[in-house]
């Protein structure tokens, strides 16, 4: 009997351990979303969950053993349910690959779990390029911004220094993180074929890059400016601000400016019925 429960399968962050499923319920609210990994998180009373060291920070192909292991132990379970769907951060993997390559590297995923589960289910598969921080740009108000300027978790700044901070932060971002890839985030990544991490430059703009922008421009806010160098609350953590940007993405607007991976992946989850 095939169930209303689509079997996740997450890169195994903070980020998307404890948001996904709520996120996903945003694309499609007719299933349940059952999250087969990660499936084992450690928590201490009074302390928020941790992920277990034996899965925490899996991905790629990594990812993509635990998974097949998994499912290899839980077929009759999965294959009692309406999909498959996974999703990890592509962290530069297919840089300079041909639509063909992407995909056929796809297509080996997919045929190598219809090799174990023995029956034809669809897979959803979707890919945070480079990083699920691209989803917090490219929805910005709800992303980033959310969380610099409307959200609780900067308590030390006034409103006006808030949004001052936030309006400043996303214009770094754009101009000197970004550069030619603020229109087309995905893709983002490699300059001079060298690899820049997007969620660390993102970390070293907040806590120190964007201070010192802000300094240096000739009209700044000095009592801004003041409130944003003595602030404690003015950095970025996935556990914290990832975990609480997910929750409050809307999926239509990431998909509208994340056009190449996560798009086509959100139309088909949207639009998916059985």
């Amino acid at each position: 009997m095939v169930t209303n429960r689509i079997a996740c399968f997450l890169t195994c962050g903070y980020t998307e351990a404890g948001a996904m499923q709520a996120f996903l319920k945003k694309i499609n609210n007719n299933y349940e979303y059952k999250q087969y990994l990660p499936n084992k998180t450690i928590k201490k009373k009074g302390d928020s969950k941790t992920i277990s060291s034996k899965i925490s920070g899996l991905t790629g192909s990594a990812l993509l053993e635990k998974i097949y292991s998994i499912i290899k132990n839980h077929t009759t379970e999965i294959t009692q349910c309406s999909a498959i769907l996974i999703e990890d951060d592509l962290d530069g993997k297919f840089y300079n690959k041909t639509a063909s390559y992407i995909k056929s590297e796809i297509k080996s995923i997919k045929d190598k779990i219809y090799s174990i589960i023995k029956c034809d289910i669809p897979i959803f598969i979707f890919y945070a390029s480079l990083e699920i921080e691209s989803w917090f740009i490219a929805d910005w108000d709800n992303g980033f911004g959310y969380i610099y300027n409307s959200s609780e978790c900067v308590s030390d700044l006034d409103p006006a220094a808030k949004k001052f901070f936030s309006h400043h932060l996303q214009q770094y971002i754009n101009v000197h993180i970004l550069k030619e890839y603020s229109d087309d985030i995905e893709n983002y990544g490699y300059f001079d074929e060298i690899y820049y991490k997007l969620s660390d430059q993102i970390i070293e703009a907040i806590q120190t890059n964007v201070k010192e922008y802000i300094t240096l421009l000739s009209n700044t806010n000095k009592l801004y400016c003041n409130q944003i160098l003595c602030s404690k609350d003015l950095y970025y953590s996935k556990k914290l601000h990832g975990d609480r940007m997910l929750r409050n993405l809307e999926p239509s607007i990431a998909a509208g400016k994340c056009r190449r991976f996560f798009s086509p992946s959100y139309r088909l989850l949207a639009n998916f019925t059985i």
